[in-house]
């Protein structure tokens, strides 16, 4: 059975927040006193296509007004930047204007990101979950996903936002782990940008850059490489990162009640762990919102897919939406309900 995805438009906003969050039954939900994780992205250094706190803000106020306590959720990054330990980045998402929204910012696997539990699986590929230890006290979650496309695994939106976004540093390894990038030396001009980047000084310049066996696979040189010179064999190697990052959103969801929102507002070719701002390369769409994050992606995903496929050809962006709904995660939809 098909489940219901509901539509807004982005002239709609905010006011029409609480009536979305009432419709796919989150408000129901929320019991006096409890405390109401909220998942988001607080934006990267440089980075300016992040969730608008405006709407994170109406958010808040309706888990508040319903008696719940809101807690804005995050994890710490494998790759360096402001975002690689909890400090730097509650710091980070204050500047972001994240710290006035009326509720705590909690970085859920502590401050150097080894703070975890293991959850255990019949899953095909993840046995032994690492998720963010954090998350121990929040049985209710709200995803909130900035939609868009990423240079891994196609698309980021609500599978991506949990699976990836609320493991451990330990997780987010085991997901990378097969996404090796190389370096094509012809295209290298030895800028040595990739170099300050990598956070386990894993690249060396010998005339071009070398990646050493320290690699582990977060592929974050591919997004500060302006000639392009660094590359991953994507059918090999996205894949299984889409896959394991599909069981980590399955491992998260079990025993929690997850609603989701995906926004299809500054619709960017890339994540935004991007360390600039990139320019959209669609109008803005509106809100897509689902108990079901693996009917919300899909619906999400078939407005943008003609466009997205021109920027990552390379890239089978359903590949996640399939191995969710295989592993039981949720159903493809395309349901949907105009508000």
């Amino acid at each position: 059975m098909e489940s219901d995805v509901y539509f807004a438009r982005v002239d709609m906003l905010p006011d029409i927040i609480p009536p979305l969050l009432e419709r796919i039954g989150f408000m129901d939900e929320i019991e006096k006193g409890e405390y109401v994780g909220v998942k988001t992205h607080f934006g990267e250094e440089g980075n300016r296509n992040y969730l608008s706190p405006k709407y994170i803000r109406e958010v808040i106020r309706v888990i508040r007004d319903k008696g719940g306590k809101p807690l804005l959720l995050e994890t710490t990054t494998l790759y360096r930047g402001e975002r690689q330990n909890a400090s730097s980045h509650i710091r980070l998402a204050k500047r972001h204007g994240f710290g006035d929204l009326g509720a705590e910012i909690v970085i859920v696997d502590g401050e150097h990101g080894d703070e975890y539990e293991e959850v255990e699986t019949t899953l095909p590929l993840v046995k032994r979950a690492k998720i963010a230890k954090g998350l121990k006290e929040i049985s209710l979650l709200l995803n909130l996903s900035h939609f868009k496309g990423h240079m891994l695994t196609g698309f980021g939106g609500a599978i991506k936002n949990i699976g990836m976004g609320l493991a451990a540093k330990g997780g987010k390894l085991e997901m990378h782990s097969l996404s090796k990038p190389r370096v094509i030396e012809s295209e290298c001009t030895g800028c040595g940008e990739c170099v300050k980047y990598c956070p386990y000084n894993a690249i060396r310049m010998n005339k071009v850059a070398e990646i050493t066996e320290n690699c582990i696979g977060c592929c974050g040189c591919l997004s500060v490489c302006e000639s392009h010179a660094i590359r991953i064999e994507w059918e090999e190697e996205s894949a299984p990162v889409s896959k394991r990052m599909a069981e980590y959103a399955y491992a998260i969801s079990l025993n929690r009640k997850i609603f989701n929102i995906n926004f299809l507002i500054n619709i960017t070719p890339n994540c935004d762990c991007y360390p600039s701002t990139e320019k959209p390369f669609l109008p803005d769409i509106g809100l897509f919102a689902s108990r079901d994050p693996v009917a919300c992606d899909t619906v999400s995903l078939l407005k943008i897919e003609p466009q997205l496929r021109k920027i990552h050809p390379e890239i089978d962006p359903w590949i996640q939406i399939l191995h969710s709904e295989r592993i039981g995660l949720g159903k493809k939809s395309e349901k949907v309900i105009n508000l």
